[in-house]
């Protein structure tokens, strides 16, 4: 027989230690040998409750209450079992099984209604549940009023009050409470007369003390609940929320082989108030658009905030034309309101139907936007529906709703990682093809024939959206860390500072300008995790990093005319010594503007504080660009930078202005 003593010490040793496993199967092992031992049951019914096996553990707890002579101890760690079922009906269902009385229920405080309504009950006797008790002529409502325990024996006039169920003859009650705030009440009735023992008051008492904290958490989980799927400025369903609903929507749709609509709604003119009044009267402003959605839309409708002053509707079983209509007595409704007519608010819709306007959840959502920019485009106030609209009319229109497409991408709220990459690619490749059906290639060529056979810099004129998209994409993966927020701004001054001390030419200046500020854009493919970890990267996280270089390159490529940019973006890791990332080049092999921004983007890391360091002065990071020449940067480059900086009165730029934001190349 083995030595049970160092059993039981070894399987608490691995529960203490959180070894579940091999605690569960020395516990199984005592049992196998000794039966019902007490300390073996106990504990495996813990080992169970840490795993979140409630009903397994209940079981094991009930065994060792039975061991152990259904002491004050083992009925309290009943109750501690008790603690981890969160819902009170399975609080109730428990102690059905665990006491032997007759009747006993669980009632909750209505403080709107000052009522206790009965929301569990166990026992041989039922019929309570869902009863609403005032707070007098009661046991109930008595120790409600006081907060205070109390016992009854009824009698035939019930002058102690009234019994929850016929034939009760004796009753107790203990109050709910948790942080001075009280939940409800506890109670037990028998049907035989009872004085309820120093023991069993003492045993409620901890279990009512259990009760209330399991109470406490359900309703304090229930509230999580609810603010998940709420927006807290608008209480409208929140992003997320709609998007589940849409997408069971989308499936039930699919099955039944009928139709139902999106309405994507955008605010006109709501920067200016924000601007101009205040925050609070922009908050004020979001919550009155929502309350009359709210209160305009159909019971079946699903109204949500998309993000800022976007609101997105889930229409069931409605087609075009009706979703048409009920939005256009949307606009109406918020245009004519006066305390949105005051500041001046109106609303640009998009409508959606499927399965005419797309087959999938992500299509829809792309028709509305670009059906709701095209409102914007008309001027606001206006409802659009791709149907409207025929593509094959106007070259021109595609390209506009192409712009749309691409604009609505950073409005949201996005997580780097393949998926974003892969999503933003794809709509520079869209409108890189747009561009290309709309424009004359010979008049593009022309320009760029030319600066090529003289050996210069050539751009050719993208749209501002593209760069504006862009631009504001890669300081969208600088905010995504408090340490680098700001980082391309700075690093594109210092490029400038590089590039114009040395003398370049205004379109190469202004090439360098922007490749700085893309240095980064590939991050957005670099996942969340990596990007943001406290700490070194492993091996493989380290090599993932480095092909932001190459995620950059790649969203420029749709693009002609950006083709020194992308060299810029996807070489700006090469060390002069041909030591750096991702094709080794080394001395003038690598593209002048990429050594360049390796040196601004050095200097600015070393002078500015990182999770991982501090921030080091500008001498320090002149010292240290200095010992790093000839193997990770280009001396003269070196040299240039450091003296173009000492000339100035200031070495650091701690808050790029407007000023030094890239310039729109036409």
């Amino acid at each position: 027989m083995p030595n049970l003593a160092r059993l039981q010490r070894q399987a608490v040793n691995s529960f203490q230690q959180g070894h579940f496993d091999k605690a569960e199967r020395l516990c199984a092992a005592i049992l196998e040998y000794r039966g019902e031992d007490f300390d073996a049951l106990h504990l495996s019914g813990f080992i169970h409750l840490q795993r979140g096996r409630n009903v397994e553990a209940i079981g094991f707890l009930k065994k060792a209450a039975r061991v152990n002579g259904t002491s004050i101890d083992a009925l309290s760690n009943l109750g501690l079992a008790l603690h981890a079922f969160i819902d009170v009906h399975a609080e109730a269902e428990e102690l059905d099984h665990a006491l032997d009385y007759s009747h006993m229920g669980i009632g909750l405080l209505d403080y709107s209604a000052k009522e206790i309504v009965i929301h569990a009950e166990a026992g041989r006797r039922k019929g309570a549940l869902g009863r609403r008790l005032g707070l007098d002529g009661n046991i109930l409502g008595r120790v409600a009023r006081t907060g205070q325990m109390a016992v009854v024996s009824y009698d035939g006039q019930h002058s102690t009050g009234e019994p929850l169920l016929p034939g009760s003859e004796s009753a107790i009650a203990m109050p709910i409470v948790y942080a001075d705030q009280l939940h409800g009440v506890l109670y037990v009735e028998t049907d035989k007369t009872s004085d309820f023992s120093q023991e069993e008051v003492l045993f409620l008492g901890t279990l009512t003390d259990l009760i209330s904290g399991a109470l406490h958490n359900a309703m304090a989980f229930q509230k999580a609940q609810e603010q998940a799927i709420t927006d807290g400025m608008t209480g409208l369903k929140t992003h997320r929320f709609f998007m589940e609903a849409l997408s069971g929507e989308w499936k039930r749709s699919t099955r039944a082989g009928r139709s139902f609509s999106l309405v994507l709604m955008d605010l006109d003119r709501f920067k200016f108030v924000n601007d101009f009044y205040g925050h609070l009267d922009g908050d004020l402003v979001l919550q009155r658009v929502a309350h009359i959605l709210e209160v305009n839309c159909r019971r079946s409708d699903v109204v949500a905030r998309y993000g800022g002053d976007e609101f997105i509707i889930l229409m069931p079983e409605t087609d075009s034309i009706q979703s048409h209509q009920l939005a256009g007595k949307l606009r109406s409704w918020i245009c004519s309101d006066p305390v949105l007519r005051e500041k001046n608010i109106t609303s640009s819709f998009g409508v959606a139907t499927f399965p005419i306007n797309g087959s999938t959840p992500q299509e829809l959502i792309q028709v509305a936007d670009s059906s709701m920019y095209l409102s914007k485009h008309q001027g606001g106030n206006t409802v659009s529906t791709a149907d409207q609209f025929n593509p094959d009319d106007s070259r021109q229109w595609k390209r506009e709703v192409l712009d749309a497409y691409l604009g609505v991408t950073l409005k949201r709220l996005f997580v780097t990682g393949p998926d974003a990459l892969a999503e933003i690619h794809s709509r520079v490749e869209q409108f890189a093809k747009a561009l290309a059906d709309t424009e004359s290639a010979p008049a593009r060529s022309i320009a760029s024939e030319k600066a090529n056979a003289q050996g210069q810099l050539s751009f050719e004129p993208l749209p501002p959206i593209v760069l504006d998209t862009l631009t504001s994409l890669a300081l969208a993966v600088d905010a995504k860390d408090q340490f680098t927020q700001g980082h391309s701004h700075k690093v594109s001054s210092y490029a400038v500072l590089i590039a114009e001390a040395m003398g370049l030419a205004n379109l190469e200046i202004e090439a360098v300008r922007l490749g700085a500020i893309l240095h980064d854009v590939g991050k957005v493919g670099i996942a969340e995790s990596i990007l943001n970890k406290n700490g070194p990267l492993n091996p493989e996280e380290w090599e993932e990093m480095k092909r932001h270089v190459e995620y950059g390159a790649k969203l420029l490529e749709p693009l002609r005319g950006t083709e020194s940019i992308r060299d810029m973006v996807e070489h700006h890791h090469e060390f002069f010594d041909g030591s750096g990332y991702p094709e080794g080049l080394a001395g003038d092999e690598i593209p002048r503007g990429a050594r360049i921004i390796a040196i601004a983007d050095a200097y600015d890391t070393i002078t500015s504080e990182r999770s991982y360091k501090k921030a080091r002065t500008p001498e320090e990071a002149f010292q240290e660009l200095d010992r790093c020449g000839e193997a990770q940067f280009d001396p003269q480059l070196v040299q240039v930078f450091i003296s173009r900086l000492r000339e100035l009165p200031n070495h650091l730029i701690l808050n790029p202005d407007a000023a030094q934001e890239p310039e729109v190349l036409r």
